[in-house]
């Protein structure tokens, strides 16, 4: 009877390869096949995952799981997905999949681990950074301190919610901010310190906390904005 492996979950973190776990570069290596989720765009996929698995040249066979950008049949494509990654779990091997960020936060895993749950399969998870955390890193100053707390929204419904968030809580994260226009113009009339973070880690990386660098910026699907609780 063959030894069967948790279905391994790997967190890269935000875009820095370097932000990798030392336990998560180990489970990369020791694994028989990696799994990453991408887009089909016409004839090619897009990948953010797989930008930070090339860093690492691994000897390892590295395969896309597609998860079109639509809301539509969501289940449908965790499902695939999950069907994937169970039958090499069945046939013994190693099976890893990666996601940016952290698993556990706003991740493709958390759906996998759902159905791995409901079909007894074990699942290992390694942690990774988020990317407010590595954010708001980047300007050597904390998030909250002492008995502050913090409260994360994403997608958020409109700029009414996230000021009266902003007033009931010491530090508010708004993720997946793009889904709202008019940034410039909230910020402007707030008077509150903010950090605006936009695709931390990479090459192209952003990050402003003066809100006329925002008045004709488009803002990308990877950006977010930090109001924290230390002033």
């Amino acid at each position: 009877m063959k030894n069967k492996y948790p279905i391994t979950g790997v967190a890269l973190g935000p875009g820095d390869p370097d932000l990798i776990t030392v336990k998560g570069l180990k489970a990369l290596h020791n694994a028989d096949v990696i799994y990453y989720a991408a887009t089909p765009k016409g004839e090619r996929t897009i990948s953010f995952s797989k930008r930070i698995l090339d860093h690492y040249n691994l000897d390892v066979v590295c395969k896309p799981l597609m998860f079109p950008m639509t809301g539509e049949n969501r289940d449908q494509f965790y499902q695939q997905a999950f069907d994937i990654l169970q039958a090499d779990y069945q046939t013994g091997l190693k099976v890893v999949m990666v996601t940016e960020g952290d698993l556990s936060f706003y991740s493709t895993f958390g759906y996998i681990m759902k159905l791995a749950k409901q079909n007894d399969v074990p699942v290992v998870s390694i942690a990774g950074v988020p990317a407010f955390l590595a954010g708001i890193a980047q300007t050597s100053m904390p998030l909250v301190d002492g008995n502050h707390s913090f409260l994360n929204i994403a997608r958020p419904d409109s700029f009414e919610q996230i000021q009266k968030s902003i007033d009931e809580s010491n530090a508010v994260v708004v993720m997946k901010m793009n889904v709202l226009k008019g940034w410039y113009d909230f910020l402007k009339r707030n008077n509150r310190s903010f950090v605006y973070v936009e695709k931390v880690g990479t090459d192209e990386q952003f990050i402003s906390t003066n809100f006329e660098d925002l008045e004709e910026r488009k803002i990308p699907y990877f950006s977010l904005i930090i109001f924290p609780g230390v002033e």
